[in-house]
């Protein structure tokens, strides 16, 4: 590990220790460093968020930004841990690969998968990124993002294949779709002959956090199969928003 990044590590540890706020001399003589290098880190620390000055003692303690952290840790792993079982018991139905993903720096984010039992099946492992504009798994947190978020994603659009949707008015109009009847698809358009159906994921809020995805070979996912997988797929993600802490009713009331 850094040096420096080990001393500031020392210091956020004493402040979270600490029920008072820490000097720098104080800090130094505890930790057995000289009071430039404490002073530059907690500098470094307090730009970056995590600390800040006590006016009234002068001392240094931490902020919630860690504890911010933390909460968006935890919401991710409980996603997951709300999602496996409803994951496995649809793979088992379809005999297709489930997933679900989070947003992440632009991107959608596998962050849990259940591999089907067939031989034929589709390779995306574990923290893949894909592109939120021609993936199901993406376009279903997409159309539920703000104004702002959309536009931007609607300047730039990349085509992934001859089928990727790379009009900026086809894809608006394609959100407009999901948001009506709460599922998005994609076929042949992230890849040839991989093909995803995907409904939003919400929490207690009734925020979008997630997307569960039903994906598989083009071959399988035939004209008279759609339906059926659709309705899979939201009621699959209806479950696993409740088990998030969702309930629609309580969503409805509060907006009337």
């Amino acid at each position: 590990m850094s040096a420096t990044v080990e001393k500031a590590l020392q210091i956020v540890e004493t402040l979270s220790s600490s029920q008072v706020p820490i000097g720098v001399s104080e800090l130094g003589r505890k930790l057995g460093m000289n009071k430039s290098t404490v002073f530059r880190l907690l500098d470094t620390l307090c730009r970056r968020g995590y600390t800040r000055k006590d006016p009234a003692t002068s001392g240094y303690v931490l902020t919630t930004k860690l504890w911010e952290l933390g909460v968006g840790i935890l919401q991710k792993l409980t996603l997951r841990d709300v999602a496996r079982p409803v994951m496995e018991a649809v793979t088992r139905a379809t005999g297709e690969t489930t997933m679900v993903g989070v947003m992440q720096d632009g991107d959608a984010l596998i962050l849990e998968k259940v591999d089907s039992p067939a031989a034929l099946q589709i390779a995306s492992p574990l923290g893949t990124r894909v592109a939120l504009h021609c993936s199901s798994i993406g376009r279903a947190m997409l159309a539920f993002q703000t104004d702002e978020f959309v536009d931007k994603t609607l300047s730039s659009l990349q085509p992934r294949t001859e089928f990727t949707i790379s009009s900026r008015e086809a894809l608006a109009t394609e959100l407009d779709r999901i948001r009506h009847l709460r599922v998005a698809e994609c076929i042949d358009e992230w890849a040839v002959g991989v093909s995803g159906i995907s409904a939003p994921v919400r929490d207690q809020s009734g925020s979008v956090v997630g997307s569960f995805c039903i994906t598989g070979p083009t071959s399988r996912f035939t004209p008279n199969r759609l339906p059926a997988l659709r309705l899979q797929t939201i009621a699959a993600a209806q479950e696993i928003s409740a088990g998030m802490g969702f309930l629609p009713a309580a969503q409805t009331r509060a907006k009337t």
